[in-house]
């Protein structure tokens, strides 16, 4: 004999209908499938597509260059880079334009901020450059790891000057 509730729906012996797992999984796996891309997308915004950027940052010896490389600077803005604690700064030439001919190494007038191994020159009267030069700039610094000087590298970056 069957048992049947008032309600009339089914007897509390009987198992509760089947739930539907397929579409249980099918959320899961979408879900899932989203943050993924979400993921994807925020690291590709975050990268941009500045290879000037990515040259600068390539190497693990530089925490950044002054200016940035792409910023519009006044003509008396400092120029110099800020290096790991590892390294430091051999030399830094800047150039009036993006050609890598007639620079001027300024390394000798380079202020250098301890704690932070920032190197930095600063354009202004009675300096090798007293302003950066209109339009495209671009710097050259060469570092060396302090325990090992023989070992150079260099990073390069181009700004433009107002």
């Amino acid at each position: 004999m069957s048992k049947a509730n008032r309600s009339g729906g089914p007897s509390p012996e009987q198992p509760p209908p089947p739930r539907s797992s397929l579409r249980i999984r099918v959320s899961i796996a979408a879900l899932i499938l989203f943050g993924i891309l979400g993921f994807v997308v925020a690291a590709l915004v975050g990268s941009g597509d500045d290879d000037a950027d990515s040259a600068v940052t390539a190497s693990p010896a530089v925490d950044r260059v002054i200016p940035s490389p792409g910023d519009e600077v006044l003509q008396q803005q400092q120029v110099g880079v800020v290096l790991d604690a590892r390294y430091r700064l051999s030399s830094l030439v800047v150039y009036p334009s993006d050609q890598v001919g007639n620079g001027v190494d300024v390394t000798a007038e380079v202020n250098h901020i301890e704690g932070l191994n920032r190197f930095e020159f600063d354009p202004g009267e009675g300096q090798l450059i007293e302003a950066l030069s209109p339009d495209t700039n671009c710097a050259v610094a060469t570092f060396v790891l302090i325990a090992r000087p023989e070992e150079a590298d260099t990073v390069r970056w181009c700004f433009e000057v107002s």
